[in-house]
């Protein structure tokens, strides 16, 4: 499994932010926990770990939003092209445990009827076992 660290600026400040991606494997369903913020300093490396899971096949994925603080347009567009890649080779999507700050922004652009949202990862655990 992957372990992604990312550093990056914040624009017009001298302080480094990090985006982290740590993945395991639960029963046939890849965990990937994000932490930091998921914007254009960080998306392609978040790209390389979504496209790694595409070739390899792996069907089942979860992204455990926990430690996410923000995600951008750039961010959202990734989310939906790995949504997209599962459903080709006949695999699905679940997030969980979206802040209350992330969460409208899947309400506004209609991303919740696409992809399954769940409140945590237990829950998320326990639907993909219908999969």
């Amino acid at each position: 499994m992957v372990k992604l660290e990312l550093p990056y600026f914040i624009a017009g400040s001298r302080q480094r932010k990090y985006m982290k991606v740590a993945q395991k494997e639960k029963n046939g369903v890849v965990i990937c926990a994000i932490a930091g913020e998921i914007n254009i300093d960080t998306v392609e490396g978040l790209k390389k770990v979504f496209q790694n899971l595409l070739e390899n096949k792996i069907r089942k994925v979860l992204l455990n939003f926990d430690k996410v603080e923000y995600i951008d347009s750039l961010g959202i567009a990734s989310l939906v092209e790995l949504s997209r890649g599962l459903r080709e080779i006949e695999g699905v999507l679940f997030l969980s445990n979206l802040s209350p700050n992330i969460r409208p922004i899947f309400s506004i652009t209609k991303l919740d009827q696409v992809i399954i949202i769940y409140d945590t990862e237990e829950e998320a655990l326990k639907e993909f076992y219908g999969y």
